[in-house]
């Protein structure tokens, strides 16, 4: 059955990006880097996709250790190690929140690199990726 939605992510566009950058299936969820990431459709009034969100956990993370950047086709995203000062009058017990450095890779198609947005709010970092107009889903009119 033939998807009335762009190429943009296919059905295995998840497990391809991954084999792309040689990096597990697994890290689209919350794997060994620690920081959980979410893929959103963005869809139209229509119904028809018009963007993707990605959108990453980073609690305790600085905006100034985030690195976003789009080469050609390849979205970069790059946490910098947060560096933990020593503190003589705490002791950590339990660590949950993550610091350590990270790297994501997608290999992307058909988006207007020009019209790219991140914001970071709350401890989420999102990472707007509008369609392209040639790649969006058109109405075709039947005339009489």
């Amino acid at each position: 059955m033939t998807s009335m939605f762009p190429n943009l992510f296919t059905e295995k566009a998840f497990s391809d990006m991954m084999e792309v950058l040689d990096r597990s299936p697994s890290l689209y969820h919350q794997d060994v880097s620690g920081y959980p990431v979410d893929i959103v459709e963005v869809l139209s009034e229509e119904g028809t996709v018009s963007a993707y969100e990605i959108i990453v956990a980073l609690a305790g993370i600085k905006k100034e250790n985030i690195d976003i950047s789009m080469d050609g086709d390849y979205l970069t995203l790059v946490v910098k190690k947060v560096s933990e000062s020593e503190d003589k009058t705490r002791k950590l017990i339990q660590k949950g929140i993550s610091s350590r450095a990270m790297e994501l890779k997608y290999k992307l198609f058909g988006i207007d690199n020009a019209g790219i947005k991140s914001s970071f709010k709350d401890g989420l970092l999102t990472i707007e990726l509008p369609l392209r107009e040639e790649v969006k889903v058109q109405k075709i009119v039947i005339e009489d």
